[in-house]
C-alpha cells in the first residue's frame, strides 16, 4: 500500500508539473497568436484561438496519460503500453471501464490515478473558461 501511495504522488508531482508547464505554454500560444491575426474579424480570431487552446489541452492530457501509462508499465501493473494507455485514459477521465485492470498488488495506484484525474479536469475546465472570458470571445457578465 506505501508503495502505491508514494508513486501516486511522484505521478502526482509529475503530472501536475507537466499540465502547469503546457497551461503556461499554451496561454503564450494564445496570447502570440491574438497579437498577429491571420483571420478578418476580432471574433473570428478569438474563436480560432480558443479552439486551438481545447486542442493543445487534449494533447497535454494525452502527454500526462503517457506519463502514468508508462508508469503503469514500468512497475509491472500492464503488460503493454496500449492496453496501460487505454486504461489511463478510463481512470484519468474517471469512467472506470472494467474490460481491463492492472494487477491487484497496483490497484490502489489506479485509483489515484482517478483522483488526479478528477483534478485534473477541474483544472482544465476552470482554464477553459477562465480563457474563453481573458482571451476567447466571451465576456464577463455578458454570456455568463
Amino acid at each position: 500500500m506505501l508503495a502505491n501511495l508514494l508513486l501516486a504522488a511522484l505521478f502526482d508531482v509529475l503530472t501536475f508539473l507537466v499540465h502547469a508547464a503546457g497551461l503556461i505554454m499554451l496561454t503564450q500560444l494564445i496570447a502570440y497568436l491574438l497579437a498577429h491575426p491571420m483571420l478578418d474579424g476580432s471574433q473570428a480570431e478569438k474563436v480560432v484561438a480558443l479552439v486551438v487552446l481545447a486542442l493543445g489541452m487534449l494533447v497535454l492530457v494525452c502527454v500526462e496519460l503517457a506519463l502514468w501509462a508508462t508508469g503503469m508499465v514500468a512497475v509491472g501493473a500492464f503488460a503493454e503500453f496500449d492496453t496501460a494507455f487505454y486504461f489511463s485514459t478510463s481512470a484519468f477521465a474517471t469512467i472506470g471501464f472494467t474490460d481491463v485492470a492492472p494487477l491487484a498488488k497496483w490497484r490502489l495506484l489506479a485509483a489515484m490515478e482517478g483522483i488526479t484525474g478528477f483534478l485534473i479536469m477541474g483544472w482544465s475546465a476552470a482554464y477553459l473558461v477562465t480563457s474563453g472570458i481573458r482571451f476567447g470571445p466571451f465576456e464577463r457578465d455578458k454570456h455568463f
